[in-house]
């Protein structure tokens, strides 16, 4: 298959793949199963419009984070599910700025449900993302790296933050 910049790749219908699940699981699936009334209908009670246009905003910016780190990753061989590590270290483009860009990208995409949907319980979905994340993944998959890569990886692990990108000075 084509687009404007050549063929699209395997690597590429595995990340939007990927894409699309974790918008589904985190911003469809999740909210809907809490957002449910006694008869089994959804309560969907919207809140002012400024903030349904931020979580619109804040799902698409977690969506192509989500993507283009994916992109990278599965380009480079790496799996998208699961922490068995890929035949590289990433250590530029997105993973040179953060170690967890998927992971930044799914906890916003979490994050504009709460943002777009008046009950409070919602708000549960990112809280949840970020949890599991930082306390579940995150230690398993740096345990998996530094197994697969060593000092390259203890090196890049102290030059580059899980979450916040270092400002270029």
């Amino acid at each position: 298959m084509l687009c404007h910049h050549g063929a699209v790749t395997r690597p590429d219908w595995l990340a939007a793949g990927f894409t699309l699940f974790t918008a589904a699981l985190w911003a469809g699936v999740l909210p809907a199963a809490l957002l449910r009334d006694e008869a089994g209908g959804f309560l969907l009670e919207w809140r002012p419009m400024p903030l349904i246009v931020l979580g619109g905003v804040v799902l698409l910016a977690g969506s192509a984070l989500v993507f283009g780190a994916g992109r990278q990753l599965a380009r480079a061989g790496g799996r998208l599910l699961g922490v068995r590590p890929g035949p590289t270290l990433l250590t530029d483009r997105w993973y040179g700025r953060v170690r967890n860009p998927q992971h930044i990208g799914t906890t916003l995409v979490a994050l504009a449900p709460a943002l777009a949907l008046a009950p409070r319980l919602v708000w549960v979905i990112p809280l949840l993302a970020a949890v599991w994340l930082v306390v579940g993944l995150e230690p398993l998959e740096d345990r998996r790296l530094l197994e697969a890569f060593g000092d390259d990886f203890r090196q890049y692990r102290a030059r580059v933050r899980p979450w916040l990108p270092k400002r270029d000075r």
